[in-house]
């Protein structure tokens, strides 16, 4: 049977949980790498044997301690082989560490292998539409967010349609060459990445529900996240550039902000947007 709103919502909610979840483990993974190509490094550079300190009264000795058949030889270490100490005590300090990450790093990969959220959403999307009509899934499936964003109806922006001059490989009418280019590279990563052109959007100003048309409307179908992007083409006329101020500050009075759900870009007519700055946002979605 359809689920109410809410129900939903926690559908939406529960597939972006999911998402940072595997995101947090896969950014810990690549951190514990990292940590470990530092430290192997730092030890096939390091002085041989290890560290021995010792205090006598109020003063501290540095010995390096070698090993060599049952027998432990110590050299002492004198101020100008500063730079030996500090790598013979980190060195001892990876030793110990080493073992702990490599498990830590096992455990997680482990995890990232096992943890696949698409298992669950395959159990719904496989039943026949008979049966989902009976049923409440616990989270959106792809498949179930994909079909939702297509069959959403709305009213488009009406103003000033004689600006809608530039087709994009959607087939749809933007008002601008960046817009163009924005559509047409978000365009190119459809495999997860959906956008809907001025879609509307409802927000509160001013103590009203008043209706805003972002210029595009991005959904990540594998997240279900949506964020809003605005272009300012215009920031060198004063009056169009107060107007994109005022609009973003209605972002964030209804809680929607820059760098989270927010992505902002601009221009003016010397300085003209760079792809490779488009490219590098639309990664972050």
């Amino acid at each position: 049977m359809p689920p109410p709103a809410d129900d939903a919502a926690v559908r939406v909610q529960n597939k972006k949980e999911d998402y940072i979840i595997r995101h947090i483990v896969q950014e810990k993974i690549k951190n514990l790498k990292q940590i470990l190509a530092m430290i192997n490094d730092a030890l096939e550079k390091a002085p041989e044997g290890g560290l021995k300190i010792k205090q006598r009264e109020s003063k501290i000795y540095y010995y390096q301690q070698i090993r060599n058949d049952n027998k432990c030889v110590e050299h002492y270490l004198h101020k100008q082989d500063a730079g030996m100490i500090k790598q013979l005590a980190d060195k001892g300090y990876y030793i110990k560490l080493k073992p702990l990450l490599e498990k830590e790093l096992q455990l997680l990969e482990d995890f990232a292998h096992a943890y696949n959220e698409k298992v669950v959403d395959d159990i719904y999307d496989s039943m026949t539409e008979a049966r989902k009509q009976l049923i409440t899934p616990v989270r959106m499936s792809r498949t179930e967010i994909l079909k939702e964003w297509k069959n959403e109806v709305y009213e488009v922006n009406q103003k000033y349609p004689e600006n809608l001059i530039y087709k994009t490989e959607n087939g749809e009418l933007v008002r601008s060459k960046s817009e163009l280019i924005l559509a047409n590279m978000l365009k190119h990563k459809e495999t997860y990445l959906r956008y809907k052109y001025e879609r509307p959007l409802e927000l509160q100003i001013a103590g009203k529900v008043q209706i805003i048309y972002p210029d595009f409307t991005i959904l990540n179908v594998t997240t279900g996240r949506i964020v809003y992007w605005e272009h300012a083409g215009r920031m060198d006329d004063p009056r169009y550039a107060m107007g994109f101020v005022k609009k973003v500050h209605t972002y964030m009075d209804n809680g929607i902000f820059p760098g989270e759900d927010l992505i902002i870009t601009y221009e003016t007519m010397n300085h003209p947007i760079a792809t490779q700055h488009i490219q590098t946002l639309i990664e972050t979605i």
